[in-house]
Parts: C-alpha cells; structure tokens; sequence
C-alpha cells in the first residue's frame, strides 16, 4: 500500500465498503443458512454505516481544527471506545428483550465488527501516509529556499 488516497477517495471507499460487505455478509447468511436469517441482520450494516459515517466526520473535524497530533489520538481512541461500549451495550439490548436468532446476531455482528476495524486501521494508516507525504514536501520544499 504505497500510495495515500485523498479524503473524498477513502470516504467513498468505506462507505462503500460497508454497504458491500453488509450486502455480502447478509446475502450469505440467507442464502446458505435460510434458517438462521431473521430480518434483524438487516440493522447490522445500517449501524455500522452510521459508525463510519460518524467517524469520517469525527477525522474531518480534528483535520479542519488543525489537532495536535497528541490531541487527536487521545480524541480517536476516546471515541473508539465510545463506539465499542455503544456496541455491547447494543448486543446486551438486543439479546436480553428481543432474543431472536442471537447467535446468528453476535456472529454475523462480530464478523461486521472486525471488517469494520479493518476500515478504520485503512483510514488511521491513509492519515499517517499522508501526513508522512505532507511533512516530506514541506522538507524539501524547505531544503530548496
């Protein structure tokens, strides 16, 4: 992965990403396993299509406040775990009063959940790789006064 893509490129490429992956994850479970689909699946790729929404905007934010670095890792990793507390806190609704296919719920929202940290360690690696190409110009462009 040598090459950064622009914000408008990574934003398309994880929504994106979430709704094929949804779009996957749910087909296959109603096309192999038709017994264990229920239409709850359905909420799984919406609220983690709400997740990343929220954290591009978050990351846009912290870039238009121009964040210490420090900062905005401090920011990120609070917000992360908000997500991850927002997440079980979720999973224990939804197990204890609707109680529907809760296997087949904690696992293909498990499965989302790591796909899901995989998109943001894409976006956290983008950011750095950028930031790296940005720090390099502003060198050289130093260098060459």
């Amino acid at each position: 992965m040598d090459k950064a893509y622009r914000a408008k490129d990574a934003r398309k490429l994880v929504i994106f990403g979430i709704i094929i992956f949804g779009i996957l994850e749910t087909g296959f479970i109603r096309l192999v396993y038709p017994l264990y689909y229920v239409d709850y699946l359905l909420f799984i790729p919406a609220y983690f299509l709400l997740l990343g929404i929220s954290i591009l905007l978050v990351l846009s934010r912290m870039k238009r406040k121009r964040l210490h670095p420090g900062r905005a890792i401090a920011r990120l990793m609070l917000f992360n775990v908000a997500q991850m507390l927002l997440s079980f806190f979720l999973m224990f609704c939804y197990c204890y009063f609707i109680n529907v296919q809760k296997h087949t719920i904690l696992i293909a929202f498990s499965v989302f959940y790591i796909f899901f940290m995989g998109l943001k360690l894409f976006i956290l690696y983008n950011i750095d790789k950028l930031h790296k190409i940005e720090t390099k110009r502003l060198q050289d462009a130093e260098k060459s006064k």
